[in-house]
């Protein structure tokens, strides 16, 4: 059975939240938010008879639930989505190694034209699934009549659910949009949300398209993303950020698709992203960036402004680590030399990199010495600088 989209579930210790997930991916012939709730409470009672399945979306698409050596239950929650629809549920079984690896695992068992990585504690929005799949079958009819790749990545909003907000009776939902270009020149711009574009004109409108240049935002054609060979590091956090760049910086046609399909949750401390797990993984930050910069030695082989969106990435990457570290860091004194010692290993190891970085790490130092917390840097200092850049 030929499937246009492949989803990557890399899975650990997800038993209390992968139902809700594996449900997002049930499209029904009538798909609304209140059908994705019954869905999901279908699946948690195991009374998958009452949800009425859209066959024909459901045959184009593949889940794929990389057991990373969980040792909870979470196996058992995806084998009964596998026993009821065994032809687009698939577990696949590994010893643990982290994210990355369970990523790396997952692409060699991709049947789909195209694949996408979902976190296990995530989920899908399911009509913009059943929307995007219709599309891509759209892509691969036009790409079967040319006769040549019509598209090597897709760049999608997504939304994120922030718990803490839910817990308060805030509204949770927040959303992060790929927008159509306003502010450039007019024969390149990205009027219309579509494609393909250059990555040329993606790098030239990258404030515009920056939600989709994330983990939750990007797509990847899988022949495209298995003909670069390259395997994501391994036993490691953070690899996400090499996910989003290093391809992205060989992607010669790009599309720009603005549904927002990945649901993002946001706002649990023990989530890699809170500031104490980040504090204890300062190590895994820096091999990631050793590892972008590292790519930039292939900068002749990237695609035409390929250099400009792997540069920027990277800068970004780097600029979120000095923020941990000099502002949302407690402790202003504990890491100034270790910044010193790393901001000097990055212009030893990449000059174009370490220009796109020294002043903005010069600023978050002049930061930290004034003692300057993130509530201040978030609420008034950002504010400022987008006031003064306009």
């Amino acid at each position: 059975m030929s499937k246009i989209l492949s989803i990557i579930i890399p899975t650990y210790n997800a038993e209390k939240f992968l139902n809700k997930g594996l449900s997002s991916f049930l499209v029904c012939r009538d798909t609304d938010a209140q059908t994705a709730q019954h869905n999901c409470k279908m699946a948690t009672e195991g009374r998958f008879e009452e949800i009425d399945i859209d066959k024909a979306i459901l045959d184009k698409l593949e889940v794929i639930v990389v057991n990373d050596g969980t040792p909870d239950k979470s196996v058992e929650v995806a084998q009964k989505f596998v026993d009821w629809y065994p032809d687009t549920f698939v577990i696949v079984n590994k010893t643990n190694g982290g994210h990355g690896s369970a990523i790396n695992t997952g692409v060699e068992h991709v049947r789909g034209k195209y694949l996408k990585v979902v976190d296990a504690d995530d989920w899908v929005d399911t009509l913009a699934l059943k929307k995007l799949i219709t599309t891509l079958q759209v892509l691969e009819a036009a790409q079967e009549k040319q006769d040549t790749r019509v598209m090597d990545a897709m760049l999608m909003s997504y939304t994120t659910y922030d718990l803490q907000k839910a817990a308060k009776g805030d509204i949770p939902y927040e959303e992060h949009l790929v927008v159509p270009g306003t502010k450039h020149d007019k024969s390149v711009d990205i009027q219309n949300l579509g494609g393909p574009y250059s990555s040329q004109v993606i790098a030239k409108h990258f404030d515009d398209v920056y939600w989709g240049l994330t983990f939750h935002g990007i797509l990847y054609n899988t022949a495209f993303y298995r003909g670069l060979a390259h395997k994501l590091a391994e036993g490691i956090f953070y690899e996400d950020q090499e996910y989003a760049a290093v391809p992205m910086a060989y992607a010669d046609t790009i599309y720009v698709y603005d549904e927002q399909l990945y649901q993002y949750r946001i706002g649990d401390v023990s989530q890699s992203i809170s500031m104490e797990s980040s504090l204890k993984r300062l190590s895994h930050y820096e091999t990631v960036i050793r590892t972008l910069i590292a790519e930039g030695g292939n900068s002749e082989e990237f695609a035409p402004g390929g250099k400009q969106i792997w540069g920027i990435k990277t800068a970004k990457f780097i600029d979120d680590y000095y923020q941990l570290c000099l502002i949302k860091n407690p402790d202003k004194k504990m890491l100034r030399d270790r910044m010193e010692k790393f901001t000097s290993e990055i212009k030893s190891a990449d000059g174009y990199i370490y220009g796109l970085i020294e002043k903005n790490y010069k600023v978050f130092r002049m930061l930290n010495k004034l003692h300057m917390n993130e509530k201040v840097y978030q609420k008034v200092f950002i504010p400022m600088v987008h006031l003064i850049r306009k």
